[in-house]
């Protein structure tokens, strides 16, 4: 054997090698390996292009040396070459051949590329941070060769030692068309798991039953940070844009609008008496919170001064001074403090307005906050309460952390006091439900809210940026945790005696956050059966996953497991159907025809015996052992309709908590984001109300159903779930997502893609129902979704700003 080298260059982490190579023996076979002298053994793939040879090496950061050896049919080496690679000559030799030796460079350089549909390798498309690994998201290309279930992946780093990595696989096998060539490759999605310190990750796809059809890639430092910045852009939400400040000076009242408003007389408006407790207040903040007040542009207002600091002279002078300077202004002078409940209701006793506005002693608000109040209570005069958006501010003037708060939210109001600011309720009222409650102190303004959601006509959310909750040394702001640590406390007290006055059996306790809270809705005493409805199509092994950990894990034992079988063909998933009916809780219901989720979903309620339902994939997998008592206790409520879950794919992201209504029909919120991130200001870690939820897994009131009409059966596979919904919603009732279930969902496991022509005119015309049967909804916008965020992402919803760049 004669071997010539001709030649190297580098790219996309590998180095491509040219030689020649002749006189092997007939009854001979040329062998390639790579081998470093620390490490051993390092990928190596070959190719052969008219009579060049080109080996393709990861790049490493040592020596490494290509090995091509001629091996008899005994197995026995009788000829061998070896080439010693330095790392740093390789870099220079590429740089000297693309600068003088390009045509040798255009044939060898990603020579492996021209095999991208044949040969097994991963084509990478996106990273996700999480704590300390990435997780990288891949295609695995299956060559025509191998099978899947004999492929492994392994992983080394630029040092040539092995790297841990877990592998999880997201889904089965899809094959796709090569556009033009009528030819199609499969490919499996998978999620790797790696450290964050490796520069380069050079992975080896192996093929156990084919050791030839072994092949590596590699995923470049460059390419990761681009995924990686994609995927921060792409989920970047408002709470940590660092251009929300420019985004909130464009978009708050200028001096023009500004001029308007107070040029605007609107006729029969309210009179608001904003109540300021006051206690030990810094100077400047004092001065600057009442300055806000007076830059008001509607003129209706005055401000109730409660001073519970006498010692303070310096405070009393300026309290004394700003009730000289504006008859607006009224003094309340405590002789002594008597805690923030106390002393705002000695504020609301001297009150004489309309409404009631809470106004903390060091914040700000913005001068057409009053206006936009008077508006709204013009515009809906059964407004019993309001509240706007808001964000804090630095002690170097700075606006972040902005909160684009969702219209009236009940369960979110439960788990925590997200109303907070600039909380304003109707005199009336106020007088009905009573003043602050000093045993709540800490959390009174959460309290005193639950207390009039029990009774008021319209609860009115003005998303505007109004309020800045100023951040400083022992503020509220500056964290609960630190400064207010008595707070979770009493609002645990607050939300267990709201429940209390409804006549809601449940319990309280504080959930994964410091001030909020975790309600467990308690089972009706009768344990009523629930049946769990799981629509099937052979995919065996996924079905029985699913039904092995319902049985296994479940902690309610009143539940059935009704199957509705449509079109299977295989002879083990009935031999299955058999089997597992054989438990007395489990059968098997059959539906005849094409698949259409809505019908089979439809028989299934028709054939269950359940007083509530809970519709789910069979490709899901329990985690929560109580995930039927939490379900059930939340749609027992009178007020609920339906109840929807978190659910993860298998690499611990999500991949559903919540639905939102969007302009391309509907966007899942939070989707891919770790399991361990909560989302913008915790919601996907927050029980509320949503407008949807998948029927993935989901629990519904076999009364509710009925009333509905069931699924919409033109609705054959897409958006019948969330059609569902609206009209659960249509009757007033609530749609409830909690973050205290937990299941995977190995999705499109058992189902394919839109990928064919009659597919994709089906998908259509359920795009066209459902725009024409909720055009109001969507024409009105998601309630639950502020209308300050973005709008137009791709099927997701991250609550990101729009930025017109």
């Amino acid at each position: 054997m004669q071997v010539s080298y001709c030649g190297l260059c580098r790219g996309h982490g590998k180095i491509f090698v040219a030689l020649r190579i002749s006189s092997v023996d007939d009854a001979c076979v040329v062998r390639f390996r790579s081998e470093g002298e620390a490490v051993g053994r390092l990928p190596c793939d070959t190719y052969e292009e008219n009579g060049l040879r080109i080996a393709a090496l990861p790049v490493v950061d040592f020596d490494q040396a290509l090995v091509v050896e001629e091996v008899d049919s005994s197995g026995a080496v009788r000829g061998a070459f070896r080439k010693k690679l330095s790392a740093r000559r390789a870099k220079w030799e590429s740089r000297f051949r693309y600068r003088f030796d390009r045509e040798l460079v255009d044939v060898i350089r990603n020579y492996d590329g021209t095999f991208r549909f044949t040969e097994n390798h991963l084509e990478f498309v996106a990273a996700v941070p999480d704590a300390d690994r990435f997780l990288v998201r891949a295609a695995l290309v299956v060559s025509g060769v191998s099978s899947p279930e004999d492929l492994s992946i392994t992983c080394i780093g630029t040092d040539g030692r092995s790297v841990d990595v877990g592998v999880v696989r997201c889904g089965g096998s899809v094959v796709k068309p090569v556009k033009g060539s009528g030819f199609s490759y499969a490919c499996i999605p998978v999620s790797i798991s790696v450290p964050k310190s490796l520069e380069n990750y050079c992975f080896e796809i192996r093929d156990a039953a084919d050791s030839s059809a072994t092949r590596f890639s590699v995923l470049e430092a460059w390419l990761l940070g681009c995924m990686l910045e994609d995927f921060g852009a792409l989920t970047r939400n408002a709470q940590i844009d660092s251009r929300y400040p420019a985004w909130f000076e464009k978009h708050r009242a200028d001096e023009a609008v500004l001029r308007v408003q107070r040029e605007t007389a609107l006729e029969g408006a309210p009179v608001f008496s904003i109540v300021v407790p006051l206690y030990k207040t810094p100077r400047r903040f004092f001065d600057e919170m009442v300055q806000s007040v007076r830059a008001q542009t509607y003129a209706r207002w005055e401000l109730i001064l409660v001073n519970a600091s006498p010692e303070d002279e310096e405070l009393a002078g300026a309290v004394r001074a700003a009730s000289r300077s504006d008859e607006r202004v009224k003094v309340v002078a405590l002789e002594e403090n008597g805690g923030i409940s106390a002393n705002s209701n000695a504020g609301i006793a001297a009150a004489s307005g309309d409404f009631v506005c809470f106004f903390d002693h060091d914040d700000l608000i913005e001068p057409d906050l009053l206006y936009e109040y008077a508006l709204a209570v013009l515009e809906h005069p059964d407004t019993d309460l309001l509240y706007c958006d808001e964000d804090k501010k630095g002690e170097d003037g700075r606006h972040f952390d902005p909160f684009f708060k969702p219209d009236f939210n009940l369960d979110l109001l439960r788990n925590n006091n997200y109303i907070c600011h600039m909380l304003t309720v109707r005199r009336g009222v106020l007088d009905q439900v009573g003043l602050l409650d000093p045993a709540c102190d800490g959390a009174q303004d959460h309290d005193l809210t639950l207390r009039v959601s029990e009774c008021a006509r319209h609860i009115h959310h003005v998303p505007k940026i109004l309020y800045h909750w100023r951040v400083s040394a022992g503020s509220t702001a500056g964290g609960i945790e630190d400064s207010k640590p008595y707070a979770t406390l009493a609002g645990i007290r607050a939300v267990e005696n709201h429940l209390s006055r409804l006549g809601l059996s449940a319990t309280v306790d504080q959930a994964r956050r410091p001030a909020t809270y975790r309600v467990r809705y308690r089972v009706p005493e009768d344990e009523p059966l629930v049946s769990i409805v799981i629509p099937n199509k052979d995919s065996l092994s996924v079905l029985r996953q699913c039904v092995d950990s319902i049985l296994d894990k479940s902690t309610y034992d009143a539940y059935e497991i009704v199957i509705v079988e449509n079109n299977s063909t295989e002879v083990e998933t009935f031999a299955y159907y058999e089997e597992v009916a054989k438990d007395a809780r489990v059968r098997c219901v059959f539906f005849d025809g094409p698949f259409n989720f809505s019908k089979i979903i439809n028989q299934g309620v028709e054939a269950a015996k359940g007083e509530y339902c809970i519709l789910l994939n069979n490709d899901t997998e329990v985690i929560t052992p109580d995930w039927i008592e939490t379900m059930l206790g939340l749609c027992a409520r009178q007020d609920v309709g339906a109840v929807g879950v978190k659910l993860y794919y298998p690499d611990d992201t999500i991949q559903h908590a919540g639905i939102g209504i969007a302009p391309s029909v509907a966007a899942c919120l939070h989707q891919s984001l770790p399991r361990s991130d909560a989302g913008y200001f915790a919601l996907n870690d927050a029980q509320q109300d949503l407008s949807a939820v998948t029927a993935a897994c989901m629990m519904t009131k076999r009364s509710a159903f009925e009333q509905v009409g069931g699924m919409t059966e033109d609705l054959a596979v897409a958006f019948n779930d969330l059609d569902y919904c609206l009209k659960l919603r249509e009757l007033d009732y609530l749609v409830v997502y909690t973050p205290e279930v937990e299941l995977y969902h190995y999705e499109s496991l058992s189902r394919g893609s839109e990928d064919t022509a009659e597919k994709v005119t089906r998908f259509l015309r359920e795009i066209a129902y459902m725009n024409d049967r909720w055009a109001e909804y969507y024409a009105a916008g998601d309630p639950y979704l502020n209308i300050n965020l973005s709008r137009s992402e791709p099927g997701s919803y991250y609550f990101r700003l729009p930025h017109k760049d």
